[in-house]
Parts: structure tokens; C-alpha cells; sequence
């Protein structure tokens, strides 16, 4: 008789044999193969950057025609800057539940009990993962590739990280990702991929450096100096095309892509909207320079998706694909930064919680989805959805997840008769700037909703036109995810502000007032509404953390790290000042 130990690997082998039986009846009986998921994120595109919302500007006609047979999402929300929202996206949480809820600004009447004294000493004006921070989105946090990869799929990303570089726990490829190939910063130059800075903290302190790297799974982190005068779109795309896409056996494992383009966000004060010049000779109908180059930058990004569309093409994989474009926030308008995108009708700009800022282009394209091909959806969305819908969609079970925000929103992408799970999205609460932002339903409801900004973006500002003096002219209904809403009136008053509470408040219906005309705070007619809405965000109150605002290390210089922004500590540990994802908030002012 054989004893029963050494019979004990065929045990297991038989075993996990069953297993995976049990688990692809599971993908069958679901649709069959794992889909490839691409994610495609635009940086700071604006809602009007794509000629698919209506601009007669900007071409952008692949992104159109992908968009055309997809389907869009016209209700669609992010944060309204560039960390929290790639934090929403990868974890499934809201990022005042992360601590990203974008690093508030600190000013001296705005010191209230919720931190200590030294917290209020050190911390700085902040407002996403800045130059030598020690910040990141905090590692209990699982992140969709990570998902992903338990379901057999491979994982690989481009583009712009920024979420945590201080120790290489926080990088993509200690996160979930085989490699990445990018930069681990906000911004950097297009073409030398140098990032820098004049540091925040009082002190004009200059810091520079080369934030480019090519990181493999396994702590093979490695700077990347030999790509010197490529611009960053074409070099990310090349990558995908040649490498990821092309060298992949799809054979034998399903593919996961996050594709985080530097288009269109500014590079530098001193140069900050950079293009090929044979891309911005393509726009001569546009005076204005920097809205020109603007334009140019939208289609330099529609060239990298056509071209990431085509190379899937080309292997074969184009009907077992899921392809999701979204921009991460909207865009900086009228120079804000030095960008001029084009958010028009919808008012304000990136940082600001108004429509402009937070309500983004995107869309979703793929077989799965051709029951609702060439239809705009208005079922509402955000950001931290796409963690439970993507792995529902690759063979898993969403019902199983916890703790998180997003909703499975795949029977409503694909078409099935059901409700939409969501009837609520939280844009942010901020307690240190006393920031609230929430949409129940068709109402908005906004406390001092330009958080630490002016209200010199909070308006509405329409793209420069073919004439100095003139903007952009906009025809109604010329595309069908348009939103038109008509001159702003004369006689509307922009300011956010309540007598009756004596606060910088509004509400509004979104839904038969998308651009945000009329705040309708004060109007008793909506009085039990502002007051249901505020009841769901006393729960949400609840639930937030302390917001990540560390002080600037000084070992993060990149010049002690040979010019290069890279990890620079041991100590994988947040400050414990400055935030961990499990840490409450003591009080919350209401």
C-alpha cells in the first residue's frame, strides 16, 4: 500500500485540476473567455476636448468613432484632480477614504480640532502627492490589478502613476503590475522627462531631476535615460504596441492593460503645453497659441488610441477585448496652470466641484457591450465603479468584494433590465477646508465647492474661436452626447452662497440644469431635499479619514539620488501625522 504522503502532491493536483474546472464552468457560463481590458486614461481632458461632446475645434476622430459604436457615459464622475481620482479608480474606494481626498491647503482660520498641533505646524499648501512627500495611496488598500491577476489575468502599466513613490512598496510593480514604463510624478517634461520644481513650502527651493523608469516585478526598479527627446504619448504607445501587445501570449492568459497617457496635462510653468509641431500645424483655424496646442494634444492622444486599437487588431483579440476611455478630471480652462482646455457649457474647471470639474468624458467599447453600441448613457457612474465591474467582467464574483464604494455596473453597461445599483456619487469631503460635494439623484449639493481654490475658475469660459475677441461658436444637437444649454443669462448670480445660512452652498438639478445656472438653496420648495442629501453625507462624514499632508522630506531631493526622482527611504511607513487609511476623523463640522 502506498502511504498516503507520497501520494499527496497528485492529492493537490487533482484537486486545483477540479478547481480550475469549477472556476471556467463559472467564466462560461458568464460569456465564456476572459475579455482583455484596456483602461485608457486622459490626463486633464476637458468635456468639450473631444469633438464626440460637440467641438468643432478639436478632431478627434477616432476616440469619435470608437465612442460612436461603444457606449457613452454622459453621468459619468471623477474627483476632481488627478491623485484621488486614480486612487478612486485602482482601489474602489472614495479618496476621503484613503486619505487622498486631495491633501487639503491649510490657512489660519481654518484650524479647527480634528489634527494636532504639530500636524497644523507641518503641514504645507497641498493638494495631490507632491515632490518629496512621504505619501501614497496606503498598501491595505487591494488594487484592481491585483484583482485581477488572482483571476489569472497579467498586468501591465504606462503612463503616469501618482500615487506614492517614497519607498518602492508604493510603485505600480509592488501594487499588482508585471512592469511599468512612466513616470511616478504629476507632471514632467514631454520630451526630456525631466520633472522640475519649485517646492511649495515657503522656501523657492528648486529640486529636479529624470522621472522616467522602466520597473519589472520582482524590485527591479531602473531609470530610463536612453528615451531623450521622445515625446512621452509616442514612447508610452510604442511600448504597448510593440511589447505588451504585441509579445503577449493571449493564448494562454487574459491581458490587463492601464494605459495612463501624460496628454493633455501641462508639463512646466516655463513651457507647459508641449506638442509635435506638425500636430499643432494641423489646427491654423485656431489664433489662439496655447488653446491651438491644446487641440493639437487632444489629437495626438486620438493617434495613441487608434493605434493601441489597431495593434489589438492586428493580434487577433479586438472581439474578446474591453476598451474603457475616461479622462481623470476635467480640464484646467482659460490658462488655469497654463492649459486652456475646453469644459464648455459645463461651469468651472479642474480642482473645482462644479460640472466642469468633476463630470468627465468617457466611454466603453466591446462586444460584451453591443446591446447598448451607439446609445449615450445617462445611468450615473463614477470612477470607483470600474474596480467591481472589471473583475465581474473577468470571471469574478463582485459580491464577494468588501469595503468598497463602486458598484457592479456591468448589467447596466451591457443592457440587462435592471436598476442602476447607484443613486448617489460623493465628489469629496474635505473637513479641513470644510469642502462638501455630493450628488443624490438629479441634486447637486456643494459646501464652499471651490475647496482651497479662487473663484477666478469657477465660471464658465468657452474655448478661444477662429478671431481674437471671439470664442468657440457651439451649434445645438450636432452630436448626441452633447449637452447644450443655451447663453448663460444675464441676470444669473455665479455666486455659491446661501442668506439664509450665511454659507457658500447651492444645489442644484442637474438634470434640467446641467450647466448650473440657477442654485436652488435657498428656494423652500427644495428644503426637504437639502435636507435628505445632507443626512446621506452626515453617513458618509462617518467614514472618512484623515487627509495624507506630510511635510516635504529632504531626502527626497532627487539630486541625493544621482538626479533621478526615485524611492529614496527604507521605512515603508506613513508618517503617522499625516494620515493612514484607518485612522477616523475625531469630529466633523457640519
Amino acid at each position: 500500500m502506498v502511504p498516503l504522503i507520497l501520494l499527496w502532491p497528485f492529492i493537490m493536483a487533482l484537486c486545483c485540476g477540479i478547481c480550475d474546472c469549477i472556476r471556467v464552468s463559472k467564466k462560461t457560463m458568464t460569456g465564456g473567455k476572459q475579455p482583455n481590458i484596456v483602461f485608457m486614461f486622459a490626463d486633464d481632458l476637458g468635456w468639450n476636448d473631444v469633438s464626440f461632446h460637440g467641438s468643432r475645434q478639436v478632431k478627434t476622430p477616432f476616440i469619435d468613432s470608437l465612442a460612436a459604436s461603444g457606449l457613452i457615459l454622459n453621468n459619468y464622475y471623477a474627483a476632481a484632480m488627478c491623485t484621488p481620482s486614480r486612487a478612486a479608480f485602482l482601489s474602489g474606494r472614495y479618496p476621503f477614504r484613503t486619505g487622498l481626498q486631495e491633501c487639503p491647503a491649510f490657512f489660519p482660520h481654518q484650524l479647527t480640532p480634528l489634527f494636532s498641533d504639530t500636524t497644523l505646524k507641518n503641514a504645507k499648501q497641498n493638494y495631490v502627492i507632491d515632490s518629496g512627500q512621504r505619501m501614497g495611496l496606503p498598501l491595505e488598500n487591494k488594487l484592481l490589478p491585483q484583482h485581477l491577476n488572482e483571476l489569472g489575468y497579467e498586468s501591465h502599466m504606462v503612463g503616469k502613476w501618482h500615487l506614492g513613490s517614497f519607498h518602492k512598496n508604493y510603485t505600480p510593480t509592488y501594487r499588482g503590475f508585471k512592469s511599468f514604463y512612466g513616470y511616478y510624478y504629476g507632471s514632467n517634461d514631454y520630451y526630456d522627462h525631466q520633472r522640475y520644481v519649485t517646492l511649495d513650502d515657503g522656501s523657492d527651493r528648486q529640486w529636479w531631476g529624470l522621472d522616467w523608469h522602466l520597473d519589472f516585478e520582482g524590485g527591479n526598479l531602473s531609470n530610463v535615460n536612453s528615451d531623450f527627446g521622445m515625446y512621452s504619448t509616442h514612447a508610452v504607445t510604442q511600448r504597448v504596441t510593440s511589447e505588451l501587445i504585441g509579445k503577449h501570449d493571449f493564448s494562454s492568459q487574459p491581458l490587463f492593460l492601464y494605459v495612463a497617457f501624460q496628454n493633455s496635462h501641462s508639463a512646466s510653468s516655463q513651457d507647459p503645453l508641449q506638442v509635435p509641431r506638425t500636430s499643432e500645424d494641423l489646427f491654423p483655424h485656431i489664433w489662439h497659441k496655447q488653446r491651438r496646442k491644446q487641440a493639437a494634444m487632444s489629437y495626438e492622444l486620438d493617434l495613441a488610441v487608434q493605434q493601441i486599437y489597431q495593434s489589438l487588431q492586428s493580434r487577433g483579440v479586438l472581439s474578446n477585448t474591453i476598451i474603457v476611455f475616461s479622462s481623470d478630471n476635467g480640464g484646467p480652462t482659460a490658462g488655469s496652470g497654463g492649459s486652456f482646455a475646453d469644459n464648455f457649457p459645463l461651469r468651472g474647471s479642474k480642482s473645482y466641484y462644479f460640472e466642469g470639474g468633476v463630470r468627465v468624458a468617457g466611454f466603453v467599447w466591446g462586444s460584451m457591450f453591443k446591446k447598448r453600441s451607439g446609445q449615450v448613457s445617462m445611468d450615473l457612474m463614477h470612477l470607483t465603479d470600474w474596480l467591481p465591474t472589471l473583475v465581474e467582467a473577468a470571471g469574478g464574483n463582485s459580491s464577494e468584494l468588501s469595503d468598497y464604494d463602486g458598484f457592479n455596473m456591468l448589467n447596466i453597461l451591457t443592457g440587462s433590465d435592471v436598476e442602476n445599483p447607484r443613486s448617489e456619487v460623493v465628489l469629496n469631503i474635505n473637513s479641513i477646508t470644510n469642502l462638501k460635494a455630493i450628488k443624490v439623484g438629479d441634486f447637486k449639493y456643494m459646501l464652499n465647492p471651490n475647496d482651497r481654490m479662487s473663484d477666478e475658475f469657477d465660471n464658465w469660459f468657452a474655448a478661444p474661436g477662429i478671431n481674437p475677441d471671439t470664442n468657440e461658436t457651439v451649434v445645438p444637437d450636432c452630436k448626441p452626447a452633447q449637452i447644450f444649454c443655451g447663453p448663460v443669462p444675464t441676470a444669473v448670480n455665479p455666486s455659491c452662497f446661501s442668506s439664509q445660512t450665511n454659507r457658500t452652498e447651492c444645489l442644484f438639478n442637474i438634470k434640467n440644469d446641467p450647466c448650473e445656472y440657477y442654485n436652488l438653496v435657498d428656494n423652500p420648495m427644495y428644503n426637504k431635499i437639502k435636507n435628505d442629501i445632507l443626512q446621506r453625507l452626515e453617513k458618509w462624514e462617518s467614514l472618512q479619514v484623515l487627509p495624507q499632508n506630510p511635510p516635504v522630506d529632504p531626502e527626497g531631493n532627487p539630486k541625493l539620488q544621482n538626479y533621478n526622482w526615485q524611492p529614496w527611504t527604507d521605512d515603508p511607513n506613513l508618517p503617522t501625522e499625516s494620515a493612514n487609511s484607518g485612522e477616523k476623523m475625531k469630529t466633523t463640522e457640519k
